[in-house]
């Protein structure tokens, strides 16, 4: 028999349970609350708060894309990309108190326990970057407080000093470990390099961070050298140190393919120094000079001064006078009314014409001509050899406007050639409102605007059998290390005139070196053909007369001021290579001597010359025949 409970002990117990109940409650809500906050962090907010931390020692390093090299045709580098080192700031790092506390503690001689009782977080991260910065300016040679900016900016990265070289990024490493630096390092960097300097430096381009190719052969075939960029996921300890068994994947970069120009640097060079001379001889504003290949029309050399200074970017020419900067030809035009006339056989070679003594006035138009060789009635080939004005201008009446105009576009006038490089004028020709003056000036080669380029290419097209190429500057793309070769083939635009025609002319242009204006062209045992060409200056800033308001009247032909050229081609009858000279204004002691065959021939024969020599093609027949027949 159970016995009955003692109701006092029950009275004295009481309490005690009451007391046993509400900790027993306490520690069940406590508990909760504790199960709840490991609920909450590791389950709902587990994976964010996993992202937060692993960001500060987690890096997507870019594993940078080499940008495709330029070369020669004879594979000598012309740009390449070359390793270098900039100086970075790791924003993470720097504002990581516990990852800059060690350093910290070392740099003022304290335990890290001590520093971190005596000195708040936001008091560290000051004085820290105080450090940082004074480091930094002792060696950049920058203000204190400019560096203080670079080092508390809110950018993850910022580039504190660019294209180190192995030494220097050393000196930098070295420096900074001494100094307990962390948050500052030297990493890889690519400069794109010039070793060529200021040669070609306008056909090459040149590019900016950021943008790419910004002109030439760089902007041209931005897409083609630019390559694609990969990546990889590194992981840090908290000294900065790559965890490598956390690496991530890696997507390996595509790098750019490889540009190989027409253009030998050898033949460049020797163009360029005959050039250089002339400018010393001369003392232009400005000379130009193209070589071209007939067959393929491929750019071998094309030179001009004033050049392009990469050393002195805000105080140079940026442009490519050769393709940029058009001129009014002159007698070098003329090849477009005799080759219309004989290709419409409006005359043959051999007709007569009268050149009326070098003095004729059109009664209908009212327009004079006049002739440097006083000539009465002679040939198309005797007219066309000394270049006569008169002849022309009837030679082009047989034509008529229209058709005349439609040779001066076969010719590639007045449109851009096409050439792999921007900035490339298109020239001017007048087809649509003439004046009495413009019949009489434009087969002279006035009133119309041309490029050297397009000029080489136009006396190209003679010497190809009337066909018009297409400037072609890239030769080949090279990829895979050189595994794989994509040629770029010649293109052709158009038919000028027929193969008889083209012929003619030769025979013509050939006339002119041998008894005619271009004698100075000549070389021996190599027959040349071609053409001289000199005309007035067309100065904008000269004044001459004043408007109805009263304003200053500008622009004319100077007198004293003549644009003199050359334009042909070599060997006479198996054309190889095109040549174009152009002088803006040269000088000289005898005004007499200024002109397109006393200033402009020699030098198109000495580029000539020197081209037909690296090509390896040797005099027609041997010279000691020649002087012995003779």
């Amino acid at each position: 028999m159970m016995s009955t409970p003692n109701q006092t002990q029950l009275r004295r117990d009481r309490p005690l349970c009451h007391r046993m109940m509400v900790v027993t409650c306490g520690l069940t809500v406590c508990f909760s609350a504790v199960v709840w906050r490991l609920y909450d962090l590791h389950l709902k907010k587990g994976p964010q708060l996993a992202e937060e931390a692993s960001k500060k020692f987690r890096e997507d390093r870019v594993l940078p894309a080499q940008r495709g090299s330029i070369k020669d045709h004879s594979d000598r580098y012309l740009a390449y990309d070359e390793e270098v080192y900039e100086l970075r700031t790791d924003r993470v790092h720097l504002h990581d108190v516990r990852s800059i506390s060690p350093n910290l503690a070392r740099i003022r001689g304290v335990t890290q326990k001590e520093l971190t009782r005596t000195m708040s977080d936001e008091q560290i991260l000051k004085s820290y970057h105080a450090h940082v910065a004074e480091a930094l300016s002792v060696k950049l040679g920058g203000t204190v407080d400019a560096m203080l900016e670079k080092v508390t900016s809110k950018r993850q990265i910022e580039v504190l000093t660019h294209n180190m070289n192995d030494d220097q990024a050393k000196e930098w490493r070295e420096h900074l470990a001494n100094l307990f630096v962390k948050g500052i390092y030297v990493k890889p960097a690519v400069r794109r390099h010039y070793p060529m300097d200021n040669r070609l430096a306008l056909i090459i381009g040149g590019t900016e961070e950021g943008k790419g190719g910004v002109q030439g052969i760089e902007s041209a075939f931005e897409d083609t050298l630019r390559g694609v960029p990969g990546s990889v996921c590194v992981e840090h300890d908290k000294y900065g140190r790559e965890l490598l068994l956390y690496r991530g994947d890696i997507q390996e970069p595509v790098h750019g393919k490889d540009v190989h120009l027409t253009i030998d640097l050898q033949m460049q060079d020797a163009v360029d120094a005959i050039v250089a001379q002339a400018q010393a001889t001369y003392r232009p504003n400005k000379i130009m000079a193209v070589v071209t290949e007939v067959a393929t029309g491929s750019v071998l050399a094309m030179s001009f001064l004033p050049g392009h200074d990469r050393n002195e970017p805000g105080d140079t020419n940026w442009k490519n006078l050769t393709i940029y900067e058009p001129y009014e030809p002159g007698s070098t035009f003329k090849v477009v009314a005799f080759t219309a006339a004989l290709d419409q056989r409006k005359m043959g070679p051999d007709e007569r014409f009268d050149c009326h003594w070098g003095h004729y006035t059109d009664q209908v138009l009212k327009v004079s001509l006049k002739d440097v060789s006083s000539m009465g009635t002679v040939t198309a080939r005797e007219a066309f050899a000394k270049s006569s004005n008169i002849a022309t201008y009837k030679v082009f009446k047989r034509v008529g406007q229209d058709m005349y105009l439609n040779y001066v576009k076969r010719f590639g006038f007045g449109q851009k050639t096409g050439i792999s490089l921007s900035g490339e004028s298109r020239g001017y020709i007048n087809d649509g409102h003439w004046s009495n003056t413009t019949y009489s000036r434009f087969p002279m080669g006035y009133e119309v605007n041309v490029t050297p380029l397009q000029m080489a290419m136009a006396y190209g097209a003679i010497a190809n059998g009337g066909i018009l190429m297409k400037p072609r500057l890239v030769d080949r793309i090279v990829t895979d290390g050189g595994r794989q070769i994509t040629q770029v083939p010649p293109e052709a635009v158009g038919q000028v005139c027929t193969g008889k025609t083209a012929g003619l002319m030769r025979d013509l242009l050939k006339g002119v070196v041998d008894h005619g204006t271009g004698t100075r062209a000549q070389l021996e045992g190599i027959e040349v053909a071609g053409k001289t060409g000199t005309s007035q200056r067309y100065d904008h800033e000269m004044i001459v007369g004043k408007n109805k308001d009263g304003s200053l009247k500008k622009g004319g032909y100077r007198k004293d001021q003549w644009i003199t050229s050359f334009a042909g081609f070599a060997p006479a009858n198996d054309p190889k290579i095109v040549c174009v000279v152009v002088l803006d204004n040269p000088h000289a002691p005898d005004p007499a001597d200024i002109g397109g065959g006393k200033v402009a021939a020699p030098i198109f024969a000495e580029i000539v010359a020197e081209t037909l020599k690296q090509l390896s093609i040797r005099p027609q027949r041997p010279l000691a025949l020649k002087g012995a027949a003779e």
